[in-house]
This record gives C-alpha cells, structure tokens and sequence, in this order.
C-alpha cells in the first residue's frame, strides 16, 4: 500500500521532479518505507512505499521496464499476481518478485486490454513512451483513491489524495458550492467530480488516457450485473459461497510481512477472522477497541468469538483488546485535514483508533467491509418492504398521521432504541414510496436549506441534490425493487463513505485494510443470487449465515447489527457543546457567509433542548467548518 503522485506533459522537468517529490512528501504516511521520484520523456511520477510485498529495495517505485519504454507508479495490492506472472513467463525477463513488475509486464505484452485481468484493490498511473500517452486506472469497486486535474498549462496532475494535489503550484482550489450542497445531503461529496472546481476522482473500474495534445478518453473495464441470476438452490449457493469466501481471504493472507484482524462484535468480522484462522499457518493477531459507553462496547462480542475460533481452530487467534476515548477534538481537527474534503461519517474516529492500536504490530489487516451491501445486511431494505405492507392498508392520510404523533410521542435521542427506530420508520411510510429511498439516504430537506444557506451559498439553492442518487438509481441493472438499492448502496454509499473512511483513517496509520467480502469474485457471485436468499422476513444475510454458520459462536450469531458508530449527538450537548457553537458560530462558515448564524445558533439551541435530534446535520455542519478552517490555514 503506499501513495503515488505524478505530472504528465510537462515543459519544466527538472522543476516538476521537485514539485513531485514534495507531493508525495504530503503523503508520508501513506508509504514511510521508501520513496522515489522518477522522470521519462515529460513525465514524472512519485511515490511513497508501504512495504507489504517483495521487501526488497529494487520492487521500489517508480519502476520503469529495461528498454526505458515504460514507468510506472502504484498503489495497491494485486492478489492474482502469482498466476499472472506464470503466464507471463517466457513473455517477460522479471527483476523482481513485486506485483507492480507484473502489472508492467502485463502491460507491456497485452496492451491496456489486458489490465482487466488484475485483480486487487489499486490506483495506478502508467506512461508508455512508445505512444507517448498517460494511463491512469482504478480497481473495480473504488477502494484505492485517485485524483487529478488538468493545469492551465495542459499538465495534467494527478496523486493519491487532495493534499497532495495541493502542494502542486498549479493548483487552484476553487470550491464548488454545489459539492457543498452535495455534501450536506449526503455527508460526503458524492460522484466523479470533487470539492474543487474541474479537480476529479477518476471512477472505479475505469481507464482514462490522455496524450500530449490534451485529448483524453474514459472507458470502463467493469460492471456488477444483478440482471443475470443464477439458477442454484439455496443449499448450493451456500456451498458455492463458503468456497469462494474462503479463496477471497487465503489471496488476502498474501504478504511479507505479518497480518491481522480487525475484530468487532458483529458476524462479518468474525467469519473474516474464523477464515483467516484456518488458513494461516500460526496465530493471527486480532485487534479490538472498546468504549466505555456500554451501548457501544463490544468487546464482550469480540471476546466470545475468539474463544470459539481457538475452540475450533489449530491456529487460533491472539487477540488484543484497548479501551479508547473518542471525543479527541484535536484527533478530529487531524482527520478532518488528511481527508482533503468534507467528510460526516463520525465512525472514522473509531476507525483511526482502531487502526492506530493495530500498525503498532501489524502492516496489514483483514476487515469485513462491504457484506452488508451485497448480502442484504442493512435494516432499510427491511423498513422499505414494510412501508410497503403498510401502505397496501394504511391510506395516505392515516400514515402522514402516525408519522406526525411518533415525532410528538417518540423521543428521538438514542438512535438505536426502538423507540427512535419506530418514530424513523413511521415517518418513512409517510412519505411517497418513489421518494423513501432518497429519503433516507439524505438529510436537509428544502425549507431548511432557506433558511440556513448565507449568501455565498444562494446559487446552491437552485441545485439539484437528488440528482445523484436518482442517477445511480436509474442505472442499476436489478430488477427487484430492494435489490435495486442495495446495487444502488454498491455504488453510491459504499464507495463515497465507507471506503473512502477506512482508506483515509487506515492509512493515516500507515495500515493496509483488505476486504474479502468485496473480492471481484464474491460481489459477482453474491449479484447473481435472488435477494431473497439474502433477506427474508426479519432476516438480513441470511446465506452468508447459513454458508458460515460453523464460523459463528451462538451468541454472535443471534446479535443485531450495530455499526461502528459514536454518540455524537452526545457529545455535541456535552464533551463538545462549547467547542461546537465556538466553530459554528465564530467561524468561517459565518465569517465567509457560507451559513447563517441565526439558523445555527437555532439549530444548536434545539438540538440542546432535547427535543431535536440534529446531531448529523450538525456533524456536518462541524466537519465542513473544520474543512475551510484548513482551507484558510
């Protein structure tokens, strides 16, 4: 794992060498092991190394091929890359025992076709001499970063992270209000375009090419098709399943360097750390925080699902337990400025910790990313089939009505009570069924934006924030209405959110997180199975349970999901309270006329009542305060 940066068709060489080297200097602590500046033709590329396989010196980057035709940079993790090496040989005199020579060799003997064939998690840049273009190119599901802008000069720049990008001279930095916009609705900026004006993330699953006359061309190399089912019984596509989740995670076991587990309380992680256990030749470590808010703190969870894998195992696990303190505000000021955008997801900061506790053992870490979005795990999908029941016998009116006394009725302070899981599903029946998923999926309703957008964000008011979940929406393949949002989360949520969190928290720690759930194989396979193999009744990931039922202790596997989350809604009455209404109320989103002080002083007041719950809305508020104090700074 490690951070690349690099300047395509470029006049100044000599100097670009330097501006490159301090752009991957912005990144030390994705790759402290090594680094490298490197030139060909008007090209250059950086890079920082996080040394995971083939530790020695000469698998260090930028690399380039013996006849000096092409250079590469790369970040990532190639797990096939023993087989394609093997095919390779005799095509290709190898150097080296890396996986970045075997991409270059893939390259260099079949052609930007032959890419398709890695299968991994990475952001790479290849420039090819011979046509004198600049490949760029990210893995299927969006896992590894990448950004890039085109200078006024033509040079199109490009890195790991926006900070890097920042460091560039070119660099212009003007923020979008309408990524604003974007990013209180969803919490994190969504889509292919960034904060910043003209600066983008390429796509999952895409190749772009540019050449030195400033064309530039995109295609996709992938898509997950949910429209073609495969026609196993239930029983069989169990079996088919253990099979290839066990392969998913032996390929992520690969590395010079020890491996670990990240353990919470919940079933993903555990049939992770199950797998892993018996596939590993000696004990793994596995690694647990825990919090002293006991609605919260699994660790209890994480503990009996140790014992049951030394229970059954040869291996077995060492696991590793610490109680942490979240409400760090200088640790979120920290995060705040390594994530280069807004981002309102408050898990990262259990993330960060977690991720922290782990690289001072390990490099590397397993995780059980991504099962909830193709094996059906989130409980909206749930709520969308039950305001379904209910409208087939409740009118319009009635369940506007419900929905009006469950808000007056139903306290809304602790998210996870069933009392506040009924006010929030009472209030989704109410509304439209073509509009309740964007309903979930968003926050800052129409009105509200009125009220609290200043002047400098008064052009935003007339932007379309649904558009891009109606978007994604409109391009799923699925033909069952549940599974259309799930295909939609694949998209949307997990790549804008979740993988852009444990990218960012993880390597700030100088930690790889691998993700066997969301294996090429895997997310194919699980696409191809009817939804109802997934969720059936009150049943979330019912074939992943039934395909490792073995791995799951009893008590694991009868516990409800919980998430990662943190009580901020708490903190922002208590721990925060002070530091929360100094950053909105004395900062730059009133001093830049981004917001409205009234309004935030309201929706800090109401929040305080105890009558509201707006601690997302104020989450991003915070995070966005946070971003242009950076900005200014």
């Amino acid at each position: 794992m490690c951070g690349i940066a690099g300047i395509y068709n470029t006049a100044a060489v000599e100097q670009n060498m330097l501006w490159a080297e301090n752009m991957a200097g912005a990144i030390f602590y994705r790759g402290p092991d090594a680094s490298g500046v490197q030139a060909l033709d008007r090209t250059v590329f950086a890079h920082r190394r996080l040394a995971i396989i083939d530790l020695d010196a000469a698998a260090n980057q930028p690399m380039s091929d013996c006849s000096q035709s092409c250079m590469i940079t790369f970040n990532g993790e190639i797990y096939n890359y023993r087989e394609l090496r093997q095919k390779l040989t005799g095509k290709w005199n190898f150097q080296t025992a890396s996986d970045t020579e075997v991409i270059l060799a893939l390259y260099r003997t079949g052609g930007v076709s032959a890419l398709s064939q890695l299968d991994g998690m990475f952001a790479l840049a290849i420039y090819d001499h011979d046509n004198g273009k600049l490949l760029l190119m990210r893995d299927p599901l969006g896992k590894k970063p990448l950004y890039y802008f085109v200078s006024a000069a033509g040079e199109v720049i490009f890195a790991s992270t926006l900070s890097a990008l920042k460091v560039h001279p070119a660099w212009r930095g003007e923020i979008r209000t309408e990524a604003v916009d974007d990013f209180l609705t969803y919490e994190y900026v969504p889509g292919n375009e960034s904060i910043y004006r003209d600066v983008f993330k390429l796509p999952p699953a895409s190749i772009m090419q540019f050449d030195c006359d400033g064309k530039s061309s995109l295609h996709y190399y992938w898509r997950v098709d949910y429209s073609h089912k495969f026609n196993y019984s239930f029983a069989e596509a169990a079996d088919i399943l253990r099979s290839k989740l066990e392969a998913a995670v032996r390929k992520r076991l690969i590395a010079d360097v020890p491996c670990g587990i990240f353990l919470s309380g919940g079933i993903d992680s555990a049939i992770v750390a199950m797998l892993s256990a018996r596939s590993a030749d000696s004990a793994l470590s596995a690694f647990t925080i825990g919090f002293e808010q006991k609605s919260y703190d699994e660790r209890y969870l994480a503990a009996d699902t140790v014992e049951w894998i030394n229970q059954h195992t040869g291996s077995g696990l060492q696991h590793y337990c610490q109680l942490v303190d979240c409400r760090s505000f200088d640790t979120l000021k920290h995060l705040a400025a390594i994530y280069g955008e807004p981002f309102a997801d408050f898990s990262l900061l259990p993330t960060y910790f977690l991720s922290g506790f782990a690289s001072r053992q390990v490099k590397v870490v397993l995780s059980g990313d991504g099962a909830d979005e193709i094996f059906g795990g989130y409980e909206r999908y749930q709520a969308m089939r039950c305001c379904e029941q209910l409208e087939r016998y409740l009118p319009a009116a009635c369940r506007r009505t419900l929905a009006w006394a469950a808000e007056r009725i139903f306290p809304d302070l602790n998210k996870r009570s069933h009392f506040s899981r009924l006010r929030r599903l009472l209030k989704l029946a109410a509304v439209p069924a073509g509009q309740r998923y964007i309903y979930l999926m968003t926050q800052l309703a129409g009105q509200s934006r009125h009220e609290l957008y200043g002047e400098r964000m008064q052009s935003a008011l007339s932007h379309d924030h649904d558009a891009f979940l109606q978007q994604a929406l409109s391009a799923v393949t699925s033909c069952e209405a549940n599974e259309k949002y799930a295909e939609c989360d694949l998209h949307t949520y997990l790549e804008g959110d979740i993988l852009v969190k444990v990218d960012r928290a993880s390597m700030a720690e100088s930690l790889e997180v691998r993700s066997p759930f969301l294996d090429r194989d895997v997310v194919e396979f699980a696409s191809g199975l009817p939804f109802e193999f997934k969720q059936r009744g009150v049943e979330r990931k019912r074939i992943l349970k039934s395909a490792m039922a073995d791995c799951l202790s009893p008590l694991i596997s009868q516990q409800r999901k919980r998430g990662f989350a943190v009580p901020i809604g708490s903190w922002f009455r208590c721990e925060w309270q002070t530091l929360l209404a100094e950053h909105l109320l004395d900062g730059r989103l009133v001093a830049g006329n981004w917001m409205n002080k009234n309004t935030l002083h309201k929706i800090i007041m109401e929040h305080n009542s105890l009558h509201f719950d707006h601690s997302e809305l104020l989450g991003s508020l915070l995070m966005l305060e946070l971003f242009l104090e950076n900005e200014i700074a």
